[in-house]
């Protein structure tokens, strides 16, 4: 059950106690006219809580719904208690209600006023000496001011609590609104790196061989369908694995020397460049991430040496380092001005470099060829 279903099932459970020890004093005060309008008044009372206090109870903070609600309240013991003085047994719920709602100032002046026709009446009775009673009077109202300010500090505390609670939730709902938008952006980086990486790359060299069937031979022309057919298997394989996320097919069943060696083979039987390969150090197994990283760095080197670098040579060597796995990728090309390179394939690298805490660094002058170098931690 709700925090707050209970407290008003135990508020209303105490108000309605209240009432009935009120009613029965009343009806055992005798008979008469005041009888008479003090349970008119009580039972006016009952129904003025039933339709408009229990909703002004929960109002925050106090409104004009509370005001009046109060001062009709307090009208009607006033009216009960001077018909009848043993109303005054109402007022153990009054009071908690008006330093519940009022701001602590009128919650005294309110307690003070249903006070006023005990009071006057005590005082005008021999057994009570006047003294006496302002004497009582005066401790019972200090102690409820005191009692009532401890109250609405509680209440007070616990009313910043729940905002506190609340704008927290509403905190770690906004972050994780953030996080779900970070996250799919991420996901779609990471989607383009890859489409671009694989497939787009796939897709150039299906295009330059058949670009290249066209301008050959009959006999010639053949060789280059072949090998666009071959890429274009590759390529949807590429696909497949991507949409299952899974590794690349060139690292299945294979090593990743093999994978680059393959590649340095497959740039000089497509384009005549006289692509080498080179291995250094001991190979040994590498987290499947950091194999990855190497071979679409690799992958996207060499599709720039096919596209832009107009090469005669190109070099793919791997260094197995103690604590690291080098990767050079060198031609002879026309080279670039690589502060001014913004293809988003140089981009794509250095993201996928900067991830698994590796390094990136380009090395070329125009006319002179260009070298890319990657060390990634292993």
């Amino acid at each position: 059950m709700h925090a707050w279903t209970r407290g008003a099932i135990f508020r209303d459970a105490y108000y309605g106690l209240v009432m009935v020890g009120a009613l029965a004093g009343v009806w055992h005060s005798g008979a008469g006219d005041g009888r008479l309008v003090a349970l008119a008044s009580l039972v006016a009372l009952t129904g003025w809580y039933c339709l408009v206090g229990r909703r002004a109870v929960r109002s925050r903070p106090v409104s004009a719904r509370t005001a009046c609600y109060q001062l009709v309240a307090l009208a009607l013991v006033i009216v009960a208690q001077t018909a009848t003085l043993s109303s005054s047994f109402l007022l153990f719920a009054l009071i908690p209600q008006v330093f519940m709602l009022l701001p602590l100032r009128w919650a005294v002046l309110a307690a003070l006023a249903g006070n006023v026709v005990p009071v006057a009446t005590l005082t005008g009775e021999d057994a009570y000496p006047g003294l006496a009673v302002a004497g009582v009077t005066v401790v019972v109202l200090v102690f409820a001011a005191y009692f009532g300010w401890w109250i609405q500090r509680i209440i007070q505390q616990s009313r910043e609590r729940a905002d506190l609670l609340a704008q927290l939730a509403d905190a770690r709902a906004e972050l994780a609104a953030a996080e779900r938008s970070a996250g799919a952006l991420a996901e779609r980086q990471r989607l383009s790196t890859e489409i671009h990486d694989t497939l787009a790359q796939g897709f150039t060299s299906i295009l330059m061989l058949l670009q290249a069937a066209e301008a050959a031979p009959p006999e010639q022309a053949k060789v280059h369908l072949d090998r666009a057919a071959r890429a274009a298997r590759e390529n949807l394989a590429e696909a497949r694995a991507l949409v299952a996320a899974e590794p690349p097919t060139n690292l299945t069943g294979a090593s990743l020397p093999d994978a680059l060696r393959r590649l340095a083979g497959r740039l000089g039987e497509e384009t005549g460049i006289d692509a080498g390969w080179e291995l250094v150090g001991e190979p040994r197994p590498l987290p499947a991430g950091t194999e990855v990283v190497v071979l679409r760095c690799a992958q996207e080197s060499l599709t720039n040496v096919r596209r832009h670098a107009r090469a005669a040579t190109a070099s793919l060597r791997l260094r197995y380092l103690p604590d690291a796995v080098r990767l050079t990728v060198s031609d002879d090309g026309v080279g670039f001005d690589p502060a001014a390179a913004a293809g988003f394939g140089l981009h794509g690298m250095r993201e996928r470099v900067a991830q698994v805490g590796g390094r990136l660094s380009i090395s070329s002058t125009a006319g002179h060829g260009s070298t890319l170098t990657v060390d990634v931690p292993a």
